[in-house]
């Protein structure tokens, strides 16, 4: 195991704000690589009908409180890369090749994590409520996002038993179509169009929108094999996502979902990552000086459905 580059990681995946899975999913240490998690029953507490005027020597009504379980398992995820001796061998260069090596494989790692997220919960079929609205927001006519997302709060809301969504998370096309629609603009500067777009930030977003946290999915995928031309896309895609999310995972803490990371095992951090090196012999002999590995270990998991709200191809 190597610290120094263990922190070189992780000092790169808090630089990297265009991934928003750690975001939206705060990260749970647990112990165990796979156990399971308590959830909090939400829906007694709102419950009316109960509480009655008590008359001298008069019970009291008496409610009771349940703790239900999901499970989580975390897989090991890794990603290798070797060093020759002789791109080693200039001693001024090493730490900072390594460092390179180390910060492109957490990266790869990153992105696999990212598309894991978009692939299995920035999708319908997941949350309480699926929405795809009559008119698109590209539609710069007849869409209407604030209305569309006003009505999404609401319902969520009712839903959830009281809890507002305080986070919204867009595709990058989603929020380059946002920037120029008439209803944004006219909240902005009363209908006056807009000369430079930059103006609009994600936190005037999240204004208009009503929510704490405005996050665009801006990390970029490369699907082309080594030696061809690289083939880049966004991940995320058209769609947007409202949620409840808890800046820090508890019991206690009504959450969308949270993210378990394994911190077990040896040399690993809270996040569920750690960075081996390894020089021996046997390596010698393949000309390799050095490798590097990156692992993650974690399980990702919706823990509340109702606190979710996804509108699905929002944009054209």
């Amino acid at each position: 195991s190597h610290p120094p580059l263990t922190n070189l990681a992780i000092a790169h995946i808090q630089a990297q704000k265009n991934f928003i899975t750690d975001k939206f999913f705060p990260t749970v240490g647990v112990q165990k690589q796979s156990d399971k998690y308590y959830i909090y029953d939400r829906d007694n507490m709102n419950r009316a009908g109960d509480v009655k005027a008590l008359a001298p020597r008069t019970e009291v009504n008496r409610i009771g409180m349940s703790l239900s379980t999901g499970s989580y398992h975390a897989d090991v995820y890794g990603l290798g890369m070797d060093f020759d001796q002789q791109t080693l061998a200039n001693e001024d260069a090493a730490l900072e090749i390594r460092t390179a090596g180390a910060a492109t494989l957490t990266n790869r790692l990153l992105i696999h994590r990212e598309e894991q997220f978009a692939d299995a919960f920035f999708a319908a079929g997941v949350w309480g409520t699926d929405n795809t609205p009559t008119n698109l927001w590209s539609d710069y006519t007849n869409g209407t996002p604030i209305k569309n997302v006003t009505d999404a709060r609401r319902t969520m809301q009712l839903k959830s038993g009281g809890f507002k969504p305080n986070t919204m998370v867009v595709g990058k096309e989603v929020r380059d179509i946002l920037i120029n629609h008439p209803d944004i603009l006219a909240r902005l500067n009363g209908g006056a169009t807009v000369a430079n777009t930059a103006l609009i930030t994600n936190a005037k977003l999240a204004e208009i929108f009503e929510v704490e946290n405005f996050y665009v999915m801006e990390a970029v995928k490369n699907t082309s094999v080594e030696g061809v031309a690289e083939s880049n896309s966004f991940i995320g895609g058209k769609n947007a996502l409202l949620a409840h999310v808890a800046p820090n995972a508890g019991l206690m803490t009504p959450m969308a979902g949270a993210t378990f990371a394994w911190n077990n095992l040896d040399g690993v951090n809270n996040l569920g990552i750690t960075v081996e090196s390894y020089s021996d012999d046997a390596l010698k002999r393949q000309q390799v000086a050095e490798h590097i590995q990156v692992k993650m270990s974690y399980d990702m998991k919706v823990t509340s459905a109702d606190l979710g709200y996804f509108f699905e191809a929002v944009v054209a």
